[in-house]
């Protein structure tokens, strides 16, 4: 019983924080999981898009993965193609390395955009973990310039291995740079749960510390039910509160031994012409 009311106060501290617009959706959703899950990936972070959304989860789960990935989004008219691998299992010190290639349109312009972000972790898996990513922007055609920033994460499970909470900040601390609005400063609190071994279930939500309004408060929830350890089936709900945008997502895959393939849909509730799919290959080779 006492571990209901952990679960419970935990709920109510994320919740009770003052959170506003969302605007680096797209990389919130850098892989099908985390998009699947409506962006509540921060405490969980256990796939390769840690090396975004949560550095910590590089070390709180122990493996090595290479992942290539493809994004189509209608509202950007834009897509994008990714790599990047993580390793937690041959040093202390968890690593992430991550090369994203955008093409989309802001303000009626083609804007390209090639991210790399490379992250370092450590800490306890089932404990506490902490990391840190360094991430360079570099914006061409319509619109040149770039960014350089520093993101920061922590991830702890308060004494019970079925809960985990986590912060998270990206782009926290700017280097320098000239497009600095189209990386915002986010701070993202996240608490999931894990229960039965098959079923999962993440909040999130997420400030924009470059956006001063009234309204301005991102929710984000999601799960995954995973059946004989292989079929994972995923969904999700966001709503941004800034913009009054609703999203659904779904999202399965198949986890082999050795691989993983995903596939994420995410619909906009207000107008379904609008939506962004997701797919990807993760290999596993030790």
């Amino acid at each position: 019983m006492r571990w209901t009311y952990i679960a419970a106060a935990s709920i109510l501290l994320i919740f009770s924080l003052p959170y506003s617009s969302l605007a680096d959706s797209l990389f919130l959703y850098s892989t099908p999981a985390s998009a699947a899950m409506g962006g509540a990936f921060g405490s969980l972070a256990n796939d390769n898009a840690a090396i975004i959304v949560n550095p910590a989860g590089i070390s709180a789960t122990k493996r090595y993965g290479a992942e290539v990935g493809y994004l189509y989004t209608n509202p950007y008219n834009g897509s994008r193609l990714d790599f990047s691998t993580v390793d937690s299992t041959t040093s202390q010190v968890g690593a992430g390395f991550g090369y994203y290639r955008d093409t989309y349109k802001v303000s009626s312009q083609t804007v390209q955009r090639n991210t790399y972000a490379l992250a370092l972790s450590m800490g306890e898996p089932g404990l506490l973990s902490a990391g840190i990513t360094g991430r360079m922007d570099l914006f061409s055609q319509g619109l040149s310039g770039q960014s350089e920033s520093l993101g920061y994460g922590l991830i702890f499970s308060p004494g019970v291995s079925f809960l985990n909470l986590s912060i998270a900040g990206l782009n926290l601390t700017r280097i320098r740079g000239t497009r600095e609005q189209l990386a915002p400063r986010l701070i993202d609190t996240g608490i999931s749960m894990f229960l039965h071994g098959i079923l999962t279930i993440a909040f999130d939500a997420v400030k924009n510390l470059d956006v001063n309004t009234t309204k301005n408060i991102d929710y984000h929830a999601g799960g995954e039910l995973v059946i004989v350890n292989q079929i994972a089936f995923r969904g999700g709900y966001a709503w941004e509160e800034a913009e009054n945008t609703k999203t659904f997502s779904g999202g399965i895959a198949w986890k082999a031994p050795r691989f993983t393939i995903a596939y994420t849909y995410v619909g906009d509730v207000q107008n379904q012409k609008n939506n962004t799919q997701l797919v990807s290959f993760t290999l596993y080779p030790f």
